[in-house]
């Protein structure tokens, strides 16, 4: 941080043009009796040609005044004045009907209560609201008559009178305020008051507020706006381009002082010199804010000038002092340009143009304690997990060596929340050496570039924090080794062409860090190296692995005392949870981080939405997987490095939602898009559409194109790919293939058999799906007892988590079967009921076609009475299960044979399976 270069000479005054400036000419009273008065002190300031008459803050005050009282507070050279003589001088006194306005700039001397009165008094009467012989009268009572005796003598007033008190900060803590509170508290409603002054002085004002006849024009409202800046500078000559201006109104925060210094600086340089006006800005500073203070309240602001923002507790450290908190809030009370940092933590800061001053001074006065100050600041922000806060501090004081090890103690936590962009503004304070050769910074760096998605960036960064490693000490080396590794899988995962098992040696890594891990840097950097595992698991649509490693990640992370990473880490852990099959436990992660307000984040807001969909969709609630789905777009932004891609992972919910619409024209327009838009090294991606183009080509009925699609899947023995080739077969008529790649699914999955052919990666969800093909075939086949136990298992499965999208998705096989095969006294027939509900809802009622039959399509009460055929019911007991007569029964079975083609039950039981009816 080097110090500006600053010239103190001549006072502010002298040479910024203050439209308030006041000759001390006296004048023989305006009052007969009264003493010699200061006229100007009496009228509105004159407004010089250089002053911007806003029409929007005038406008403001105007709409005030109709309240008893008008507070118009904020800092020296706000625009106070200036706005209250602009709208008084609209009010010239003695006009002879509307509004009248009095006017009475305070001073020093007017905490004398008889000198405060007097002046009252002559300001009420120029405005006409007392006449100078009552006024003479009341004059000559005791001082504490005076506010009873004004009330009395205004009752009577013919039009509202607006008295204006400039600068009535200068009453603070004298004998004047007690009558001016009476004043207050008793004037008639045609006196009121306007109080102009950077702070109100002390005066009883709550009572008022509260009863909505208290108007506040605070500092928000005076600061110059866009339209009043341009207005500005047109008026001044000046070309300011938009960008210029902005870049102004950010550094001056719309503090009208301050736009006028920069007006100037910004002038040619034979209008103004920048040195010049850096001097004008620092007199001003000392004159109206700095000067006016105490000696050790200077010294607070100096020394604690050194941070951008700070607590009482963070003051208390950089000063070693105590009672940081309460010389701040004053401090922002008076309103001296210093302000709440909008945090709602306690903090303050300065304003940009008071800080540039106190560094200024600072630096001037006491160069020698500026490294102790930012070192104190550099520890305070370490030791309340400020990382970045902590990094900038003692880079300013040159610290480098600290800096380096708040870096490795911080690991993944320098990230977080405060970004990339602001890591690398501050690490680029860092000598090059450093930057190359000291493992944390170079790592930090090459974090932070994996973190904008610069993976060719972060490379170099890499290689110099791995040649660097060997030199820290065996304590920092354990905390940045795996946060190495951590940045290795993230670059390595952002790769779409990364070949297979290149992740399992950084798996052992991973897993001998979390052995050894003691300290708080240790678990961020196993955490860390967890987290990166589990995203690129779950990218490579290897589901389990991922949700074991992102379960490690998050209990790392806890121990680390990094919430906001770790709520991320929850957040595709339940993403991955769904996908599962594990509705429960993802329903239970999502609620766990959305109770949080890190939850809100957009880079945990957008995985908890997908994961929300992902459930919805399995539970069949397709219109909440639309809005998640929705949300989720919203919420998308910068992903970490290696992380899932969100449009990739919303696009396939969106085409299994399509399917599960019947929209198969939908789903494969959103697969073609997936398919477009995928790198071609991107095997996992790839082999995960061809899966979903099968299905959908399935659910088309179109089965020449599903065989096509499969006969491109690649990795025989995936459960996935097992399951796909099992429905393909099913639909063809293959009922012993289908059921023995089913069981080669259900062997495959953890605690099945362990057959020699079992498929691999299977899902609780795969093992869902792998039941009903079985139940399906089996029937099919005969093997009744043992369709009727595999839709049990099904349920069994399902109910917890209410997975009956899987159910819907057989088909009228599935339904067909859970009719017959599950019975009354089962255990999930009530889970059973709410899914043949679903159906009911979802698959029309009145006319199944008979393909092939060319005959007219079974109706619904054909179609109902066939359903109980392979119950082996009699037709009574049929007719009474659905309350109609045997006769109607027996029409029904013989309009449905003569339909189906075939002469008796057994025919027809046959058929109607493999038409898929029953």
């Amino acid at each position: 941080m080097a110090p500006p270069r600053v010239r103190p000479q001549r006072l502010a005054h002298e040479r910024l043009a203050q439209p308030r400036g006041r000759q001390a000419r006296p004048r023989p009273g305006v009052v007969a009796g009264l003493p010699p008065l200061l006229e100007d002190k009496l009228r509105p300031p004159r407004l010089s040609l250089t002053v911007l008459r806003r029409r929007r803050v005038t406008d403001l005050l105007e709409a005030a005044t109709a309240h008893r009282v008008t507070l118009v507070s904020g800092p020296a050279g706000a625009g106070k004045t200036v706005a209250c003589a602009s709208w008084a001088a609209a009010r010239p006194a003695g006009r002879p009907a509307g509004i009248q306005a009095a006017w009475l700039t305070a001073d020093a001397e007017d905490r004398d209560p008889v000198r405060f009165w007097q002046y009252v008094l002559a300001a009420l009467v120029r405005a006409r609201a007392v006449e100078p012989e009552e006024a003479a009268r009341i004059a000559a009572a005791p001082p504490e008559a005076c506010p009873h005796r004004i009330v009395a003598a205004a009752r009577n007033l013919p039009e509202p009178v607006v008295l204006v008190i400039d600068d009535v900060h200068e009453l603070a803590g004298s004998a004047a305020l007690a009558g001016l509170d009476q004043l207050i508290k008793h004037a008639p409603a045609g006196l009121r008051l306007v109080l102009a002054g950077r702070c109100p002085p002390g005066l009883a004002l709550a009572r008022l507020r509260v009863a909505g006849e208290l108007a506040d024009i605070g500092a928000a409202d005076l600061a110059c706006t866009t339209a009043e800046a341009d207005a500005y500078f047109a008026m001044l000559g000046i070309g300011v381009a938009p960008a210029q201006r902005d870049e102004l109104l950010h550094r001056t925060e719309g503090w009208m002082t301050g736009l006028r210094l920069a007006a100037m600086a910004a002038q040619p340089p034979a209008a103004a010199d920048p040195g010049s006006t850096q001097e004008i800005l620092v007199d001003y500073v000392s004159d109206e804010v700095l000067g006016r203070q105490p000696a050790d309240i200077r010294a607070f602001l100096l020394r604690t000038s050194v941070v951008p923002s700070l607590s009482g507790d963070l003051a208390d450290a950089v000063t070693q002092g105590r009672g940081g908190a309460r010389t701040l809030e004053r401090l922002a009370r008076e309103n001296t340009l210093v302000e709440p940092a909008g945090s709602g933590r306690g903090e303050f800061r300065y304003h940009p143009m008071l800080r540039e001053v106190l560094t200024a001074e600072l630096y001037r006065e006491l160069p020698a304690e500026v490294p102790v100050l930012l070192g104190r600041a550099a520890r305070w922000h370490a030791a309340h997990g400020q990382a970045i806060a902590a990094v900038r501090a003692a880079a300013q004081g040159g610290d480098w060596d600290y800096g380096a090890e708040v870096l490795a103690d911080a690991g993944a936590g320098v990230l977080w929340p405060g970004g990339p962009h602001e890591l690398e503004g501050v690490l680029a304070a860092f000598p090059p050496e450093r930057r190359a050769g000291d493992a944390p910074v170079a790592a930090a760096l090459a974090a932070a570039r994996l973190w904008l998605g610069d993976a060719a960036g972060a490379a170099p960064h890499l290689e110099c924090a791995r040649r660097s490693l060997p030199r820290l000490d065996r304590d920092s080396r354990r905390a940045v080794e795996p946060w190495l590794t951590a940045l290795r899988v993230m670059e390595g995962a952002s790769q779409a062409d990364a070949g297979p098992g290149w992740l399992a040696r950084e798996w052992s890594r991973a897993e001998q860090a979390e052995e050894v891990a003691a300290s708080v840097p240790e678990y961020r950097a196993a955490g860390l190296l967890w987290f990166a595992l589990g995203c690129a698991r779950l990218r490579r649509w290897e589901i389990g692995a991922a949700r074991h490693a992102l379960a490690r990640a998050s209990a790392q992370l806890a121990a680390g005392s990094l919430p906001g990473l770790r709520a991320r880490a929850i957040a595709w852990q339940a993403l991955a949870a769904a996908r599962y099959g594990d509705l429960a436990a993802a329903a239970t992660m999502i609620d766990e981080v959305t109770a949080d307000a890190v939850g809100r984040h957009p880079g945990v807001a957008c995985p908890l939405a997908l994961a929300s969909a992902q459930v919805s969709l399995a539970r069949d609630d397709l219109a909440a997987a639309a809005r998640w789905l929705d949300e989720a777009d919203q919420a998308a932004g910068r992903q970490l490095a290696g992380e899932p891609r969100p449009a990739v992972i919303g696009g396939l919910i969106r085409a299994q939602r399509a399917i599960a619409e019947g929209d198969t024209a939908g789903a494969r327009a959103v697969a073609a898009r997936l398919r477009e838009a995928t790198p071609a090294g991107d095997e996992p991606l790839g082999q995960v559409l061809t899966l979903l183009e099968a299905d959908i080509a399935l659910a088309a009925g179109e089965r020449e194109r599903a065989s096509l699609a499969l006969s491109g899947a690649t990795g025989s023995g995936d459960a996935a790919i097992e399951l796909s080739k099992a429905r393909l077969l099913l639909a063809t008529g293959d009922d012993k293939g289908a059921l023995a790649a089913a069981q080669g699914c259900l062997d495959g999955f953890p605690g099945g058999a362990a057959a020699g052919g079992a498929a691999r990666g299977a899902t609780r969800r795969d093992r869902l799906t792998a039941l009903l093909i079985a139940a399906v075939a089996q029937r099919r086949l005969s093997q009744i007892p043992d369709a009727a136990e595999s839709i049990e298992q099904a349920l069994v499965l399902a109910e917890p988590d209410g997975a009956c999208r899987a159910f819907l998705d057989g088909g009228q096989a599935v339904r067909s079967a859970m009719t017959v095969l599950v019975p009354p006294t089962s255990a999930c027939a009530g889970f059973a009921g709410r899914i043949l509900e679903r159906f009911d809802g979802q698959l029309p009622r009145p006319a199944v076609p008979v393909a092939g039959t060319g005959e007219l399509p079974l109706t619904g009460s054909e179609l109902a009475v066939l359903r109980f055929l392979p119950s082996h019911m009699t037709n009574q007991e049929i007719a009474e299960a659905l309350f109609l007569s045997i006769n109607t029964v027996k029409t029904h079975l013989r309009s449905a044979y003569r339909k189906l083609g075939v002469a008796n039950r057994r025919q027809a039981i046959a058929r109607g399976r493999r038409l898929d009816l029953l």
